[in-house]
């Protein structure tokens, strides 16, 4: 893992199209902006977890195919 130490106004690029700014930081947070192109999908760790898990349950309780 790559740990960077960015000031608030300061950026990193990724993959030359990905933009990640730091906005501010209040307290133990950090706001971040990310450009990227429409194609790019963006989800927070915790929500890909959630939609991974739901994607499981529903592999499960359907029926097989014949």
């Amino acid at each position: 893992m790559l740990v960077l130490r960015r000031k608030v106004g300061e950026s990193i690029i990724l993959d030359g199209v990905i933009c990640v700014s730091v906005l501010a930081v209040e307290g133990e947070r950090v706001k971040i902006g990310i450009n990227a192109p429409p194609d790019v999908t963006i989800l927070r760790k915790e929500l890909l977890k959630i939609l991974s898990g739901e994607v499981e349950v529903q592999e499960e309780a359907a029926p097989p195919q014949e």
